[in-house]
């Protein structure tokens, strides 16, 4: 294929993706089914084929957008919450595996009277769980604290360490009475706990470092070549020894979740996730030839059923029996229910030691391909029925999401004020800014303040901003403002914008463009603002003025102390200022701790007599 064939090649599988995905949203089918009927419509095996070879080379590559999943999904997983999850993963990550594979084991042995050599290759083959199906179908669902997303977390956990004993353990069921040796089964576990370390140490100290510098030299632009970067190295690292790739960048994600560059690593990572993930279930779209399916029809239409059953069986059992509740289990079955990308490995593997026959591998592809075209609407199909089944146990959203949370825009001296008032009104917010100063000031004031580019639309995916309870633009930087208004009324025109601007003429511009909580900012406007933010999120109008009013006690002392209304001090002569920086003069730098002390203090004085 010359150059020529590629470029259009490659311009209708895009044309053919966009219009199936298109069909696909408008009938609810997600976005897997249709990504794999562009494959198959595509591939080699289609009456109209539009690539004919490198097949695999594309799920290769295709690969790596799964990879880039799990990263994802690290980023929504602090350690804190992974451990503890311990339970789910050490018995339902390992119950699962075992008692899958044991029960489609004997199935087959009954039905087909296999051999058992045979009938355990394919059965640790088929117990695997897919990874990119259930997170791509949460993601897509926004099931970002769902038991039945820790309940896919955990058995992926688990069958990722897992696939290093089964792949070891198949020429040893060809060789029939070999046994391992017990120095190069030391050997590996060491070489693996070393690979382990190595990512750790990537994850825990050198990449968030290298952002920093990063964020510091370069700006938030450079952030996507060093996370892909890093991704990449811990792919490597595991792959080489032997462990799932996709558990390397899981580990990335988990470590760099803590730091305040989470979501901006997350906005930087999507596009290339999306891209290369549609990529990966094109190509095994392409890998499915249903003319070899229609020749196998029987006995795929006997088996596959019943291997999938047992799965949703298995999952259903384990995940009630862990208290999981009655839809989250359901739910749970049917996400882990498609069979892994991984058992391709385990049956070409297995075929090559000669276990199988070439009718046996043939099978077992095609099960495992058809599992991935069956899945989406079955699991669909099982969210329409469970929608009224409520669960007790849900777990929360990680730290940095806009999950209904007040998002501020800007950590200045004005934000940073309204963060104030927001915590001494008990009101869960969540702030971004670009300004790692400021980043280290917030740490020493202990508030949620994160870094990134809140005005991207990619980072306002990845903080879920649709799901905010209001948004506070407070930079005092009217571009910044404009840009984060446009974006919002242009993505997301449900959410409630509130904006602080310096200059009428700013607000009247704003409002045009559908702002309509705008303030153009004085030192008392700066209060006045604040106490129209507290009214609007449902603060009972004395406590409200409780708080401004012993902000204003004193002609603004505690302002004052704070340092939030007096200018920067500049000097030398000559010096220029930028109209940004003369309309931060009224806000200048300091800290709040003593002044909040005394205004709680007074606060609940005021509470106690008005009762």
């Amino acid at each position: 294929m010359n150059i020529d064939q590629l470029l259009l090649a490659v311009a209708v599988m895009m044309l053919a993706t966009a219009a199936a995905l298109g069909v696909a949203k408008k009938l609810n089918l997600g976005s897997t089914a249709a990504l794999m009927a562009v494959g198959m419509a595509l591939g080699p095996h289609s009456p109209w084929p539009l690539f004919t070879s490198h097949i695999a080379e594309l799920q290769a590559v295709g690969e790596i957008g799964v990879m880039l999943l799990l990263f994802v999904v690290g980023l929504g997983v602090q350690p804190n919450s992974l451990w503890s999850m311990r339970r789910l993963l050490l018995g339902l990550g390992s119950g699962q595996y075992l008692l899958s594979t044991l029960a489609i084991m004997a199935v087959l042995i009954w039905a087909s009277e296999l051999h058992w050599q045979l009938a355990l290759v394919v059965g640790l083959a088929l117990a695997l769980s897919s990874t990119a199906m259930p997170f791509q179908v949460l993601q897509e669902r926004g099931d970002r604290g769902s038991r039945q997303r820790e309940a896919v977390l955990a058995v992926d956990i688990f069958q990722s360490f897992a696939a290093i004993p089964v792949l070891a353990l198949i020429p040893v069921l060809a060789a029939r009475h070999a046994q391992p040796a017990l120095t190069s089964t030391l050997d590996k576990a060491v070489v693996v706990l070393a690979a382990v370390g190595a990512v750790y140490v990537l994850g825990r100290y050198a990449l968030p470092r290298a952002l920093m510098l990063t964020a510091r030299s370069l700006g938030s632009g450079a952030f996507a070549l060093i996370v892909l970067a890093a991704v990449f190295v811990a792919g490597w690292v595991m792959e080489r020894v032997g462990v799932s790739m996709a558990l390397g960048t899981f580990m990335i994600g988990v470590l760099l979740s803590t730091t305040p560059f989470a979501e901006q690593v997350q906005a930087a990572a999507t596009p290339a996730k999306q891209v290369l993930l549609g990529l990966f279930f094109i190509a095994i779209g392409m890998a499915i030839d249903l003319r070899e399916v229609a020749a196998h029809g029987g006995v795929l239409l006997l088996y596959l059923p019943i291997l999938m059953l047992i799965k949703f069986a298995t999952v259903l059992l384990l995940a009630t029996m862990f208290g999981l509740g009655h839809r989250s289990a359901v739910l749970s079955g049917l996400l882990l229910m498609p069979f892994d990308e991984l058992g391709y490995v385990v049956f070409a593997s297995a075929k090559a030691n000669g276990l199988l026959t070439d009718r046996s591998y043939t099978l077992g592809l095609m099960a495992i391909s058809l599992s991935f075209i069956v899945s989406p609407p079955l699991i669909n199909l099982g969210y329409r029925l469970t929608h009224r089944l409520k669960d007790r146990h849900q777990t929360d959203g990680k730290g940095g999401s806009a999950d209904g949370q007040v998002v501020v825009v800007g950590y200045g001296p004005f934000g940073r004020a309204l963060c104030l008032m927001l915590e001494r009104a008990r009101i869960p917010y969540v702030c971004f800014e670009n300004d790692l100063s400021r980043l280290r000031d917030a740490r020493r004031l202990k508030h949620d303040v994160h870094y990134g580019d809140i005005t991207d639309p990619a980072m306002m995916a990845a903080v879920a901003l649709e799901r905010a309870r209001l948004v506070i633009v407070a930079t005092g930087e009217f571009e910044i403002a404009k840009r984060m208004v446009g974006n919002l009324r242009q993505f997301y025109p449900d959410v409630p914008v509130m904006v602080a601007v310096r200059y009428l003429a700013e607000r009247e511009e704003l409002r045009r463009l559908g702002a309509e909580e705008v303030v153009a900012l004085a030192p008392e406007a700066a209060l006045g603002f604040g106490l129209s933010m507290l009214a609007s999120l449902g603060v009972p109008g004395n406590e409200a003025d409780a708080i401004t009013g012993a902000l204003k006690a004193g002609d603004y002392a505690a302002l004052r102390r704070a340092g939030a209304i007096e200018p920067k001090q500049t000097h030398g002569p000559n010096r220029e200022s930028s109209a940004s920086e003369k309309a931060q003069r009224w806000f200048a730098l300091g800290r709040f701790q003593s002044a909040m002390r005394r205004l709680v203090a007074k606060s609940r004085g005021n509470r106690t007599e008005a009762s």
